[in-house]
């Protein structure tokens, strides 16, 4: 009744506002008579209204995420070099299969587009079942790899025509880094529409992406069409202008994953909560993280550290989550009785742990927790082999473990979404085994 009476005593206060699609459409206040009169109404673009509707998803911004608009507009950017740069490698290989010239036959040609497409198919399927879960815990440094695998397979197919001897090699060089292209990005969009879907909207956010990519390919293509006209006429132009655009891809994907603000836990991300954790700095939120993230996969990263690094690489611990139970000390493996959810073991710098068949990710978590603080924080207690472990299994670290959970979640970091082992090996004990897993 308070708040009624004073509504009646302030006739021209404004009480309600009319939204759609996250825009004030008018304000709203109550009369001496206690009805509602619209006070002011809010001129509303149709033409803003429509491209919201179509590109944008249903409740925008307050059904994405914060990183949502940065990330599509420069995915856009890179999206239509891409397809600009595709017509441009796609008249290339016609023009290396012969078409124009009377010496070419179809049957010729179709062989050479057989076998292009043949080795891209079998390529993409190799490269799935190497990665697998991998591409869910890396799903940005992935996404940045196969682009960059993108620019090379347009690369090659431009040149290929160069060299009439290996046309065809280079021309399936090509197709093979863009079918590896092809998986690694469907895979790591659906990861990061699950990103996006932050009110469970992940069927309107994927359907709003297909209206961007649709948009996109058609300016592409238009665009591509003038092109490929200039560069039938001034070759030089054609090269010029696919170096230009390549350039340009690369910045926008770098910048579109730099965006983007991961709430989840993977190795790296973990490492580096870690080492502020121990060093008692703030922990960094996903924003700030955006910013010092890697920008490629960890197999890239070590590759590149192991080549050119080696003598200045300063040791750490290596945790390898979910190993076989065969894989560790026979001594430690008999202290299987001790009711945990994992059993870690340390032999010359790498830090081996058994799973537990029903541990979770918070389990993953806590193992590589205790890697780390045994390496950090007492590196008198870290054992020189494996055995010593099992007689001091962490229950000193339990209420440091969740300090620093708790300061994940304060920072914004969402422990449902730690993504920690690729490994499927597990094993079961104690009450694992008493509950009757025999399989």
């Amino acid at each position: 009744m308070g708040a009624s009476k004073d509504l009646y005593l302030n006739p021209r206060e404004i009480v309600a506002q009319e939204i759609y699609q996250g825009t004030v459409t008018s304000h709203w206040s109550v009369t001496a008579t206690g009805s509602l009169h619209q006070e002011q109404q809010l001129s509303r673009s149709s033409w803003r209204q429509a491209f919201v509707a179509a590109f944008l998803p249903e409740g925008f911004p307050a059904s994405t995420p914060p990183d949502y608009l940065a990330f599509q507009v420069w995915d856009s950017i890179q999206a239509l070099s891409s397809y600009i740069r595709g017509m441009l490698s796609s008249q290339a290989i016609l023009k290396g299969v012969g078409v124009g010239q009377q010496a070419a036959t179809p049957l010729s040609a179709v062989f050479q587009f057989f076998l292009r497409d043949l080795t891209g198919m079998l390529g993409g399927m190799l490269f799935a079942f190497w990665q697998g879960s991998g591409l869910d815990m890396y799903a940005k440094q992935w996404r940045l790899f196969a682009d960059i695998l993108n620019n090379i397979g347009y690369t090659l197919e431009m040149i290929s025509p160069i060299f009439p001897k290996y046309f065809l090699f280079l021309a399936c060089l090509g197709s093979l880094a863009r079918a590896v292209t092809g998986v690694a990005g469907g895979a790591t969009r659906a990861a990061l529409t699950q990103h996006f879907a932050i009110k469970g909207n992940a069927a309107d956010i994927s359907a709003k992406e297909a209206t961007q990519e649709t948009a996109t390919t058609l300016v592409g293509m238009l665009l591509g069409m003038l092109l490929t006209k200039s560069a039938s006429e001034a070759p030089f132009f054609a090269t010029l202008a696919f170096g230009l655009l390549t350039l340009l891809h690369v910045m926008a994907n770098i910048q579109a994953m730099r965006s983007l603000q991961l709430q989840s836990i993977n190795p790296y991300r973990l490492r580096k909560l870690l080492e502020a954790f121990f060093n008692q700095a703030p922990i960094p939120s996903p924003a700030q993280m955006a910013a010092q993230d890697a920008l490629l996969p960890p197999v890239i990263m070590e590759a590149w550290r192991s080549w050119f690094l080696s003598p200045y690489r300063r040791p750490i611990l290596k945790v390898h989550l979910g190993v076989p139970l065969h894989s560790l000390d026979q001594n430690l493996a008999a202290k299987l009785h001790k009711d945990h959810r994992y059993i870690l073991g340390v032999e010359a710098g790498v830090c081996k742990v058994v799973l537990r068949d029903d541990a979770g990710p918070m389990d993953m978590l806590n193992a590589t927790f205790e890697a780390y603080a045994r390496s950090q924080i007492a590196p008198s207690r870290m054992p020189s082999s494996q055995s010593q472990v099992s007689e001091d299994h962490p229950t000193w670290n339990k209420d440091i473990f969740q300090g620093f959970c708790s300061q994940l979640s304060a920072a914004g970091w969402s422990l449902e979404k730690t993504i920690l082992a690729q490994s499927q090996w597990r094993a079961a004990w104690g009450t694992s085994m008493r509950s009757g897993h025999e399989d």
